[in-house]
């Protein structure tokens, strides 16, 4: 090699830079158009299709489909910085709208809501399923309590006191077919009521079906709903054939048990549970007595009350209270009762403050429970 100076060097230096930034220049135009080309070839894929997606909907023109690669914030980004303000509007997507009354969309698409109403895939109407944690069935088995708690005080009450005439036959029939009703609307009720399976709601219609007709459930709701009411025709009216109206019950406890879990004040009800259980006690076991007075009294009738106030008239509100005064002496062993007579009265009013003796060691229990809660708190904070 020959020796060159300083001079030639840096002369030689500046040529070859010259060179290579003008060789590198057409190569980024090349991969700029090469860039471009592809951009242009994904936007034609695009409008194909979108076209071949037009076809398929047989949407109308002036539908903008947006394009399965872009997302909504992608495209909004697009159209605010990409195009000027008012010369493109941004894409919507028309199938993925939802509405919230189940109504069609404006191109004929149903649309499925969220839970509680649902569309089976293949039905025309409405698949309405109930959640069974929800504010609507607690509601209704509030109502159904209520058909409950009738069926519990006026069975007894009738068959013991006053039985159905010709001047309570339209209350009294109004009154039970109404609670009737309601048990028959229990019914369908929880044929739409969904349910837990491996911690996931259930609310297939075939699903609930099967699981309420194969569930115990089914087949007390149909017990308690049995026509023994047609036996009217023939032994005349006899309100102790309404007795299995009771077995619905447990609907009555279910409730009692939930309002006491989500209450702001369970001691409050569950001190009101205690009364009314007693209440109900008192009542049942009043008529039961006066059952026994109206057949004699085991022999004498004039056991508890005299044969004045016996004859006194049909006052069936007089003594129904006192029936129930001689229980609730009978019951909270406070004593004053009449004296028995004979073998059965005795054994009668034996078993009465046994009972009673054991419902008052009850009552306590309750009660001691219901203060030891009260100062939980207190305790936990000591």
């Amino acid at each position: 090699m020959s020796k060159c100076g300083p001079s030639e060097r840096s002369s030689f230096q500046q040529e070859s830079f010259l060179f290579s930034s003008r060789d590198s220049l057409p190569a980024a135009y090349v991969n700029r158009a090469a860039n471009i080309s592809s951009a242009s070839e994904l936007d034609l894929s695009r409008k194909h299709r979108r076209k071949d997606l037009r076809s398929r909907l047989k949407l109308p023109t002036s539908v903008t489909l947006a394009s399965s690669g872009d997302g909504p914030i992608l495209s909004n980004w697009r159209s605010a910085t990409g195009s000027t303000a008012g010369t493109h509007a941004p894409s919507t997507n028309h199938l993925s709208s939802s509405s919230c009354n189940g109504t069609e969309s404006r191109y004929g698409f149903r649309r499925v809501d969220s839970y509680p109403g649902r569309l089976r895939a293949g039905s025309s109407g409405w698949s309405f399923v109930f959640d069974p944690a929800g504010r609507l069935c607690y509601y209704w088995s509030m109502i159904v309590s209520l058909a409950c708690l009738y069926n519990l005080w006026v069975i007894i009450y009738r068959f013991a006191f006053r039985e159905i005439d010709a001047s309570t036959i339209l209350v009294w029939f109004c009154l039970d077919y109404f609670a009737d009703f309601l048990y028959l609307m229990d019914i369908l009720v929880h044929f739409r009521t969904g349910y837990l399976e491996d911690g996931v709601l259930q609310t297939d219609a075939v699903k609930l079906r099967q699981h309420y007709m194969n569930s115990t459930t089914f087949y007390i709701d149909c017990l308690c709903l049995l026509p023994l009411d047609f036996l009217y025709l023939s032994i005349g009216f006899n309100s102790i054939l309404r007795l299995s109206r009771l077995i619905k019950m447990y609907r009555f406890w279910a409730f009692m048990d939930r309002t006491e879990r989500h209450t702001n004040y369970p001691n409050f009800v569950r001190s009101s549970y205690l009364i009314h259980t007693l209440l109900v006690v008192f009542h049942w076991n009043g008529c039961v007595f006066h059952l026994v007075l109206k057949n004699d009294g085991f022999g004498s009738k004039n056991w508890v009350y005299s044969e004045s106030q016996s004859n006194e008239g049909p006052d069936h509100v007089k003594a129904y209270l006192q029936s129930y005064y001689w229980c609730t002496l009978a019951l909270t062993t406070i004593g004053d009762l009449p004296r028995p007579r004979s073998k059965p009265e005795y054994l009668f009013v034996i078993f009465q403050l046994l009972f009673g003796l054991l419902l008052f060691a009850s009552v306590l229990g309750h009660v001691a429970n219901i203060v030891t809660s009260v100062s939980a708190a207190r305790k936990e904070f000591q």
